[in-house]
């Protein structure tokens, strides 16, 4: 028998209840020479009445004695694999139809390359439902691996010489962070697949019983990064950054679960590694906050956000003074999400709760919502962005007058320009500049609009010469 080219392996742990999607999802793709390995870490559920009513001669169902863990679980089905390439796929994330073309396709034709990834969808908790799209950087760098980690394991593709050189049974939880840097280390290259082509799956109401093993985990897994002899000087010297991001993701989520001590300490020690999370009205710390309080929509952000700053540190206890205008920066957020995927009844809901709070549109937001268009565009098309840009402009004159509303169309032409310009898409830049111009003329004054205008002019010329 010929092996297949595509082995995806997929550990399961008590995910009896989405399993099935996700094996299904895989079996709907439109690339066909694949095998599935699925790695059951001895289950207490029903995984096995799940993985006997699936027929199909492609999959393999593989069962461990005794729970040892996610990586060890991949471990298994690597080494039961016989594809020349290894996709990971988590219990339950799903797989879009052309996943495996869009990265076997591309593979084929780079051979250079051993490492890809794609962006992907982020569902809303509990539900089928879209709530955002991930788009990492189409570059990535060490630095980016190991300052905030975009990816996630169903994002990626590699190659078999560069999967089975990642040190699964040595690994600790959260340890993609460290196997995927030492591949880039070791001399690995990565690419991106610019489409969202997988689905990642939350869920409301889980709870982390051991937050603090959970955070020192991220955190030494970082520091292997940070202290191996490849790691260049430049990335080392993040590290304190790197720490600060870790720590205040945790904190955020011991405060949650109203852990207050531990949120406390995390907190206190996001700051001492980078102060600047302070600064700023509002700061890094705050807005941060409110991402995260957002994220689910089955709670309500208002509660939960006022519950978390009342146990902030005493010292920081200043911050709940710009809780008001938090929440309301949320609920316009929450509007933007929720009519850019097709809930306008939401959306008119949260818009018209964070214009009843007196909110006012300020140039962060103009900036999160400029970056939601970008990412829209990218997977959609324009006239797609358009549309939901056109559905945004009342809420935002009423927040913000048709200053507000001209800036925000200022700013998405001005950031399509430099995406024109770093994709090579030359004879749209100019354009795209006069919009912006027209909408803001305060880019007549920007450096970098203009310097991208004068290069796209000349860029197609001197390839000539």
């Amino acid at each position: 028998m010929v092996n297949p080219k595509v082995s995806i392996i997929i550990p399961t742990y008590n995910g009896a209840n989405f399993l099935g999607e996700a094996i299904q999802s895989v079996l709907n793709q439109t690339y066909p020479d694949f095998e599935v390995i699925v790695v059951d870490d001895s289950s207490p559920d029903h995984t096995a009445q799940v993985m006997s009513r699936i027929k199909d001669t492609r999959i393999k169902y593989l069962v461990h004695k005794e729970n040892q863990g996610s990586d060890i679980a991949r471990n298994t089905g690597l080494q039961a694999s016989s594809g020349e390439l290894i996709v990971l796929l988590d219990q339950d994330d799903l797989f879009h139809p052309e996943k495996l073309e869009e990265h076997v396709t591309f593979l084929e034709r780079h051979p250079d390359i051993g490492f890809t990834y794609n962006a992907r969808f982020e569902l809303n908790y509990s539900k089928p439902t879209i709530r955002d799209i991930w788009r990492p950087p189409h570059t990535i760098t060490l630095a980016d691996l190991v300052l905030w980690f975009p990816l996630s394991p169903s994002d990626v593709v590699m190659r078999r010489k560069w999967a089975l050189e990642m040190d699964l049974i040595g690994g600790s939880r959260g340890a993609e962070i460290l196997h995927f840097s030492r591949l880039y280390m070791s001399g690995c290259r990565f690419a991106c697949i610019d489409r969202a082509l997988n689905y990642r799956r939350y869920h409301s109401g889980r709870i982390n019983t051991d937050l603090y093993g959970s955070c020192m985990s991220e955190l030494n897994n970082q520091i292997k990064i940070l202290s191996d002899p490849r790691c260049p000087p430049d990335v080392r010297a993040l590290g304190d950054i790197g720490h600060a991001n870790i720590y205040l993701y945790w904190a955020y989520m011991a405060f949650a679960q109203e852990e207050t001590a531990i949120g406390q300490e995390f907190i206190r020690k996001a700051v001492h590694y980078k102060r600047s999370i302070l600064e700023g009205a509002p700061g890094e710390l705050l807005t941060s906050l409110v991402i995260n309080c957002i994220d689910d929509e089955s709670v309500d952000h208002a509660a939960r956000l006022r519950k978390v700053l009342t146990q902030l540190p005493s010292e920081m206890a200043w911050l709940s003074q710009q809780s008001d205008w938090a929440v309301a920066w949320g609920y316009f957020l929450k509007g933007a999400r929720a009519f850019m995927w097709d809930r306008p009844e939401d959306g008119n809901k949260y818009f018209e709760e964070a214009i009843r709070m007196g909110f006012k549109i300020d140039e962060l937001l103009i900036s999160q919502l400029t970056s939601k268009l970008l990412d829209f565009e990218a997977e959609f098309g324009e006239e797609a962005a358009k549309k939901v840009l056109q559905a945004w402009i009342p809420f935002i004159e009423k927040s913000g007058g048709r200053v507000s509303v001209r800036r925000l169309k200022g700013s998405y032409a001005a950031n399509r320009a430099f995406r024109h310009y770093s994709k090579g898409e030359f004879e749209d830049i100019p354009g795209t500049v006069i919009r912006a111009v027209a909408s803001d003329p305060r880019y007549l004054k920007n450096r970098g609009v203009l310097a991208v205008l004068f290069r796209s002019t000349i860029s197609p010329k001197a390839k000539l010469l």
